[in-house]
């Protein structure tokens, strides 16, 4: 998991779902510690709906599901089956990359993640109509672009 981020203690930030920041990346390895120690996950389903590329800057919007359930405590002790939380998170992302691995080499690393819960997919936006929810539009898509699922199904053990 490193490798996707630059190499310095301070360069990397994410905004995550949970509500808070994490600071640089051994503060996000100690988050997905913490996650590999209490929670079950399965594939995410994530659509792209933007991918720029500018020089040595790049950034993806994403929207999609991600599920995910707390069978755990804090401590890694299992918990009983009637105490097992759904945590799916229905969410959008942005991630932003630099041509810069934080020490000077020119190989490209996420330095910025941020993510935020997504409304009902047919939750009406303010503004807007029915034709304009999530559910209408289809997932990552936009008035003017298709979406692009992400199959991340070859990353499934065996």
């Amino acid at each position: 998991m490193r490798t996707v981020f630059p190499a310095g203690e301070r360069d990397f930030l994410m905004l995550n779902l949970n509500d808070h920041p994490y600071f640089g990346v051994d503060d996000l390895a100690n988050l997905w510690s913490f996650y590999a120690r209490t929670g079950r996950w399965g594939l995410c389903e994530d659509h792209v709906m933007r991918l720029e590329v500018s020089g040595d800057m790049a950034y993806v919007v994403s929207e999609g599901v991600f599920p995910a359930w707390e069978v755990r405590d804090d401590e890694g002790n299992p918990l009983p089956e009637d105490q097992i939380l759904d945590r799916t998170a229905y969410y959008r992302s942005t991630e932003v990359y630099k041509r810069d691995d934080g020490e000077g080499r020119p190989e490209w690393k996420m330095w910025h993640f941020h993510c935020s819960t997504r409304p009902a997919d047919d939750e009406v936006p303010a503004a807007k109509t029915e034709k304009d929810t999530a559910a209408a539009r289809g997932l990552g898509n936009t008035p003017y672009s298709s979406g692009t699922r992400t199959d991340y199904s070859e990353y499934l053990e065996a």
